[in-house]
Parts: structure tokens; sequence; C-alpha cells
């Protein structure tokens, strides 16, 4: 019998970026969104650096996004958590390896940033609902 695999949860700390149209700000969290901030300062116009309680860049906000870059482009932007695959393997309890290969076979969505494989949680969910049928197919067989 096959059961159902979720993947495990863990604090969020990776990459995010998100693009919220109400207020067409498009933000690139370097940290956790609950990060609290000490200050900001905004670098050109319309372009704020947000600082966390150490000092150290948490994330970066873009005003009026929708004036810089297309709305096709920007509703790309609006996606979950990136995280490199040996968290994908923490979470998922699959070899790191078997994960680059299943990446590279485009089994696995995941794209390359800065020569690193990464993820998202949502699609290696995906990946791993998706087995886990292959899994019930194989032995309904």
């Amino acid at each position: 019998m096959v059961r159902e695999i979720k993947i495990k949860e863990t604090s969020k700390c990776a990459l995010k970026i998100e693009y919220e149209p109400e207020v067409d700000i498009l933000t690139v969290y370097l940290r956790s969104p609950e990060t609290p901030l000490r200050s900001s300062n905004e670098t050109e116009s319309g372009v704020i650096l947000n600082y966390g309680e150490d000092g150290k860049l948490t994330s970066v906000e873009i005003l009026d996004a929708h004036k810089r870059y297309p709305m096709g482009q920007l509703a790309a932007y609006s996606v979950d958590e990136l995280i490199d695959l040996k968290k994908a393997s923490e979470l998922s309890s699959i070899a790191p390896v078997t994960l680059r290969t299943q990446a590279e076979k485009e089994k696995l969505w995941a794209i390359k940033l800065g020569g690193q494989w990464v993820t998202t949680r949502e699609r290696l969910q995906h990946y791993m609902d998706s087995r886990a049928r292959k899994r019930r197919v194989q032995a309904d067989r």
C-alpha cells in the first residue's frame, strides 16, 4: 500500500519573490518576510531597501512595478519560496542527486540560479505527489 507523503514544515528563510497587484509592489525577500525591520532606505525613486535589526538587508521593494516590468513578467515573479535541492532533500527525504537528475530531466520543476538548482516547496510537493501516483498505478497492476 502506498501512502501520500507531505513535505515537512520548516522555518522559511530562502529567497521569495512576491508581486502584489493591488498595491503594485514587487518585493524580493532575502530573509523571512516575518523578519523584524530596523530601517529602510530609498536608494532611487521607488526602490526601497529594508534592513533587519542586525543591520543586514532583508528585502527590496519596487514601487509602481508595472512601470518597470511587463505585467506578464510580474505575474511570473509571484513565486513561492525558492529552496535549494539540499533543503528540498531534507524536506522530501529524497537524495539531492536524485532531485538534480529529475530537474535535469524536467520531471521536477527547478531552475539554476548562480550555478545552483532551486525549486519551490509547491513544485516539490507536486513532484512527490506524482511519484506517489506512479507507485499506486504500479501497485494496482
